[in-house]
């Protein structure tokens, strides 16, 4: 059995300090011999991570004198992250989009399992969080990345809290800014220019990007009949994740998009009298792939033309521009592009130096011609 009083060993594997202690397990005569992730070598020194060790050891309470007798009474084996991140993949995933579906489990085998895996819910605590932030630093990854895998390993423990009728945990990670860079977003003389070179089905697909502010998936997801010519109006109702039909990204995605005539008729044109299938497609009658429709079309086109390259999401950062700069209300833009909220909407508003020079000039009351 175990001794009335353990410390535990500490060793060094890679940069990670790692732990080991013996705990005893009822109706087994061989003990359980845990190995637990302390932390990194640049975080703490080796008597640090025994201290650290010897408090894990403590709260499970296997140096109290009481411990055998504790062993007599029925136990609940701890549960650790893998657990959690197993029950979370079979139950929860599948209730989530397709591409959650999809890259979830693929962030959890590559950047928490690695950390988390093995650690009992109650080691993990904000330190232990923080030591694995700073891991994912040194690693490069990106700090939106890293903000990104804490909403999921979040997402993961505060499910658990939820399915079991506990609180939400409560942590206080130091997360990295993340960099204030403004996303690329086209002009409307830029969109102009683009439009006027491309040529057959991607000279009205852009168009209809730069009119209607439409994802680029719910562009590849329409099909004739969510036109309604008469009523001058584009139904989403679907988009394209890769080249598989999906519901929408959020359910406000889901909505009628009013559309200018010239737009209305233009699509009229590239339709030529068909009354089924999709808008867009490939030769061979599938979605097109917003990452072909970039690196084939509009990048060669930018480079041609000397416009500072974009991709799709740039039409629809520039629609929502357009509109505000417009004094378009908000709720109105709010509900075209499908936005769940103004502070969402908020974030695709962009304005040129030439705007903003020519609404300060006319806040001022007199014209340049008066100074």
């Amino acid at each position: 059995m175990s001794k009335r009083f353990q410390t535990g060993s500490v060793r060094l594997v890679g940069k990670m300090w790692h732990g080991r202690y013996w705990r005893d397990v009822p109706g087994k005569d061989k003990r359980e011999h845990p190995l637990v992730v302390l932390g990194s070598k640049s975080e703490m020194t080796k008597a640090e991570a025994k201290r650290k060790l010897l408090d894990i050891i403590e709260k499970e309470g296997l140096n109290n004198t009481d411990f055998l007798e504790r062993l007599e009474m029925p136990i609940v084996p701890a549960l650790t992250f893998n657990d959690v991140a197993d029950a979370w993949e079979l139950k929860r995933l599948p209730q989530l989009k397709e591409s959650t579906q999809h890259a979830a489990p693929l962030l959890n085998k590559k950047h928490l399992r690695p950390f988390f895996g093995n650690m009992t819910l109650e080691s993990v605590k904000t330190g232990v969080i923080n030591d694995w932030i700073t891991d994912l630093n040194k690693q490069g990854r990106h700090p939106k990345t890293v903000h990104n895998l804490w909403k999921q390993f979040r997402a993961i423990m505060n499910w658990h809290a939820q399915q079991n009728d506990e609180p939400k945990r409560a942590w206080y990670p130091s997360l990295p800014i993340i960099p204030e860079q403004e996303q690329r977003w086209f002009t409307q003389d830029e969109m102009r220019r683009i439009i006027a070179a491309a040529k057959g089905q991607y000279k009205v697909l852009f168009h209809l990007a730069g009119f209607s502010g439409l994802r680029s998936g719910e562009l590849s997801g329409l099909h004739v009949e969510d036109i309604d010519f008469v009523r001058g109006v584009v139904r989403v109702r679907r988009s394209v994740w890769r080249g598989q039909e999906v519901s929408t990204k959020t359910k406000k995605g889901y909505r009628d998009v009013f559309v200018d005539s010239s737009t209305m008729q233009m699509l009229k044109e590239h339709l030529g009298g068909r009354t089924t299938g999709r808008v867009f497609q490939t030769k061979s009658g599938t979605p097109l792939e917003n990452h072909n429709i970039v690196r084939q079309v509009l990048k060669p086109i930018c480079k041609r033309l000397g416009i500072a390259p974009g991709g799709m999401h740039a039409w629809r950062h520039g629609r929502v521009s357009h509109l505000q700069a417009n004094n378009v209300p908000g709720d109105f833009t709010k509900n075209q592009v499908g936005h769940s909220s103004l502070r969402t909407t908020s974030g695709y508003t962009h304005f040129t130096e030439a705007f903003f020079r020519d609404t300060v000039e006319k806040l001022s009351g007199f014209s340049t011609q008066d100074l």
